[in-house]
């Protein structure tokens, strides 16, 4: 009789669609159900690694998060999600505070989101965010200085770190390449990564929002822990086991849908 043990390819295949489907995975759980040992188990995660299926972790492995590619390519997908996230975020803001918006699409579609009325000092290192922002007359906008990363759409290097040196900021909105329960923030970037914790390191409270997808994956370089996250911002058909991971972590989430927001704790 065939088993597990004699299937490597199909046993790979199906731990590629779980990670599709819950973001991660545990050798001792997968031990168990392909009934094969963990050493077996651990070789299948090596493979499928060095085949860029995923990332290797202490215990298991988690999905890599898709390359978006540029801010402008990354604008053009699913807007209308990014506009459901962006309608649930600004519930957020209030009059007076001092906000950063991090580069990255989901963010544009926060600023292009905020109120006409609210009196807002907006901060951030990206110029479309910027453009976006001109014509609030109600928004007091700095943007940071420095060379422009194009692949991110900003800037984040030491001219940036710099000025974020010399802000404090009410809530900072982190652009996420990923964000995982027990992981944290990540970013591909090392020098993103860098930024964002200059950033989190100013701002009293933080906020991402986030598409399903980088609810599914971490990615390179890690950012934060969990508990440095203040709000979590996620679409109403957002995994459950996921977004339950996070609110048991005292990581208030937001559930965004075209029409309304509500906290769940």
């Amino acid at each position: 009789m065939l088993t597990y043990e004699a299937l490597p390819d199909e046993r790979q295949q199906i731990i590629r669609s779980l990670l599709a489907s819950k973001g991660k995975v545990f050798a001792a759980e997968l031990s168990a159900r392909f009934e094969v040992s963990e050493h077996t188990i651990r070789r299948d995660l090596t493979d499928l690694a060095k085949a860029g299926a995923c990332r290797r972790v202490y215990g298991g492995a988690v999905a890599i998060p898709p390359d978006g590619g540029s801010l402008q390519h990354r604008t053009e997908l699913a807007p209308e999600r990014k506009d459901a996230l962006a309608t649930a975020a600004v519930t957020l803001l209030g009059d007076g505070q001092c906000v950063f918006l991090d580069t990255g699409s989901t963010n544009l579609a926060i600023a292009r989101a905020i109120p006409a009325q609210r009196k807002l000092t907006v901060v951030t290192n990206s110029p479309v965010i910027a453009a976006a922002l001109l014509d609030k007359d109600n928004v007091s906008l700095i943007a940071l200085g420095g060379q422009i990363d194009k692949t991110l759409g900003g800037t984040v290097g030491v001219l940036a770190v710099e000025a974020i040196q010399r802000l404090s900021f009410d809530l900072a909105f982190l652009g996420a390449c990923a964000i995982d329960a027990q992981e944290g923030l990540t970013a591909f970037s090392l020098e993103d990564a860098s930024f964002k914790r200059a950033v989190l390191a100013r701002s009293g409270a933080v906020a991402v929002a986030v598409v399903n997808e980088k609810l599914l994956s971490v990615a390179t370089h890690g950012v934060a822990s969990v508990e440095a996250i203040s709000t979590l911002v996620v679409e109403n058909d957002a995994p459950a086991q996921q977004v339950d991971a996070f609110a048991a972590q005292g990581v208030q989430v937001l559930v965004a849908s075209p029409r309304l927001a509500s906290p769940r704790q």
